[in-house]
């Protein structure tokens, strides 16, 4: 399956996809960097003065590596706490450790009773592994924070997670929990620094532990979901988050958790119930707003997400953003004169502005008009090369849409001359190639992405369903599609693919298989058309027929389908 996946996941151009946001017209000025103030310091005497200002300018160009140099000698000649408080935020600012710790040292001797001297101390005293000197103060911070030990080492984890090695950290805090192996706390802090490493099995120990110690603890429990969240097993993380709203009903945030993670599990239904919960408590929050909105979208209740998202548009803060999406409800009720209007409507600077832009081009394409959506497209000017690259696939994407597939090969090259070896470029160039009939370029460019990202699922599938579908190299594309299907176990794409290539090599019972699960998952018209062509080839052309009827209601334009059912006289 191909097309699915250029629109849906190599190109990243989905209306609900989140976007860059400094892209303008051509023409309109550039923002300008803004520099944070200068933080308000005690008076100094007048031979500090000349250290001070230099200090600041050099802070306010970036020279950081400067400012912390003479924000450390003025810290030494001036014996305030605020100077060498200062004085060690910027040299940890500057990666300069043994500033920030000379400096922090002259803060504790200001200060001895700051805890944020003691943990920035330990912080500079890692970074240069000192891990055993780093341990006493935090040692410190935590006594002192004994009534509320949930404080404690909520401050000594937000010191740990900031660090660059993410090993140092997660040894400094091995060797803390080790001296507090009876506290769930200390387990609990553990775990939410390993998630924040990405440590997934050190974090999945740590809140176990936790939890033995404490158990039914619901901090705890939320945080075991997510580490089963992220570790794949999504049923089990959504029970748990289940259990812990019936003991806490009220809790806003945790149901907004809990509503989040059904979405994202595609219990869209679920996620859609709670949220409305949600919204009865909540009539104004933005985000409760915003999400029953792009829930009642994605289920294409239109009447229902265009209600919030108007609710949501009165709030001058998010009203970019309602503009954004109310484009995106219009455009799904086929109403693309109301959808550009939306779009056209979120403001140059907008986290939305470039996504709004393509929607703009994409809807004039759709409209037969591919000149002026390119034009429209080159219209802009992007300020980092990240932008610019999201214009070229949109661009090819459009002309890709279109049929005008040497165009937008010329468009991928273009773009692979600035950035060679791209990804999302080479994806891009092999599809196109393909419809070319291409076939040997089109291997050139998926191996070449194979080659360098071997567990790119998509380029694995998408090498695999050629292979299959325009030669007889079944072989390897089983090779390829197993690969793929390995990695995404519930890619109804891949499925399909797998299905596709079943029945080419014969096995219409298994394609069958493949294929019902795919429609099951999505009721995409690419995979309706390969059920379809199957179950006509067992001889159950009443089952295909009366499928491909169905679907083609939703999808009347869909080349593939339509070029199938009039295969078959349909």
């Amino acid at each position: 399956m191909m097309r699915t996946l250029l629109l849906m996941a190599a190109l990243g151009i989905s209306v609900l996809a989140a976007g860059c946001a400094t892209v303008r017209p051509t023409g309109a000025a550039a923002p300008k960097p803004k520099v944070a103030p200068a933080q308000q310091i005690a008076p100094l005497p007048p031979a500090a003065i000349y250290q001070a200002l230099v200090a600041e300018t050099a802070l306010q160009r970036g020279q950081f590596d400067i400012a912390a140099d003479y924000y450390q000698r003025l810290a030494r000649s001036v014996p305030d706490a605020k100077i060498a408080e200062r004085a060690t935020r910027i040299a940890l600012l500057a990666r300069d450790d043994a500033n920030a710790q000379a400096s922090a040292k002259l803060w504790l001797e200001q200060d001895p009773h700051s805890l944020d001297a003691r943990l920035l101390l330990a912080a500079s005293q890692i970074r240069r592994g000192q891990i055993d000197a780093a341990l006493e103060h935090l040692e410190i911070v935590l006594a002192a924070q004994a009534r509320t030990p949930d404080r404690g080492y909520a401050a000594v984890i937000s010191v740990l997670s900031n660090l660059p090695d993410s090993k140092a950290a997660l040894a400094t805090m091995e060797k803390l929990v080790a001296r507090h192996a009876d506290d769930p706390h200390a387990h609990f802090a553990y775990a939410q620094l390993a998630l924040r490493a990405e440590a997934l099995d050190t974090a999945r120990t740590a809140i176990d532990m936790a939890l033995r110690l404490k158990p039914g603890w619901p901090s705890a429990m939320i945080v075991q979901a997510r580490v089963l969240q992220l570790s794949g097993d999504t049923t089990k993380s959504l029970e748990i988050l289940g259990e812990v709203l019936k003991q806490q009903p009220q809790d806003m945030p945790l149901r907004l958790i809990y509503a989040r993670a059904l979405a994202g599990a595609n219990r869209h239904e679920e996620a859609l119930e709670q949220f409305e919960k949600l919204l009865k408590q909540y009539p104004d929050s933005p985000e409760v707003l915003l999400g029953t909105a792009l829930l009642s979208l994605d289920l294409k209740r239109f009447d229902k997400a265009e209600e919030y998202l108007t609710r949501l548009s009165r709030q001058p803060k998010r009203a970019a953003e309602a503009s954004f999406y109310l484009g995106a409800v219009a455009e799904a009720k086929k109403d693309h004169a109301t959808a550009k209007k939306w779009y056209a409507a979120v403001p140059v600077g907008e986290t939305n502005y470039l996504n709004a832009q393509i929607r703009i081009a994409d809807i004039l394409a759709k409209q037969g008009d591919v000149d002026g959506a390119r034009k429209h497209l080159r219209g802009l000017e992007a300020s980092d090369p990240g932008q610019k690259l999201r214009l070229y696939l949109a661009e090819g994407t459009i002309l890709f849409q279109a049929g005008q597939y040497n165009q937008a090969i010329a468009v991928y090259d273009a773009a692979l001359s600035e950035v060679p070896d791209n990804t999302d470029l080479l994806y891009g160039r092999a599809l196109a190639r393909a419809e070319l009939g291409q076939i040997d370029l089109m291997e050139q460019d998926l191996s070449s992405i194979i080659k360098r990202e071997p567990d790119n699922a998509a380029a694995l599938n998408t090498l695999g369903y050629t292979l299959a579908d325009r030669t007889n190299r079944y072989q390897e594309a089983l090779g390829y599609i197993k690969r793929a299907l390995e990695l995404r176990p519930q890619d109804f794409a891949i499925i399909d693919s797998m299905g596709w290539l079943q029945f080419k090599m014969g096995n219409k019972e298994e394609a069958i298989k493949y294929l019902r699960q795919a429609f099951d998952m999505s009721q995409d018209p690419e995979i309706a058309a390969h059920l379809g062509e199957v179950l006509w080839s067992t001889g159950d052309q009443s089952s295909a027929k009366e499928l491909w009827q169905r679907v083609i209601k939703t999808a009347p334009d869909h080349k593939l389908l339509n070029e199938t059912m009039r295969r078959f006289g349909q």
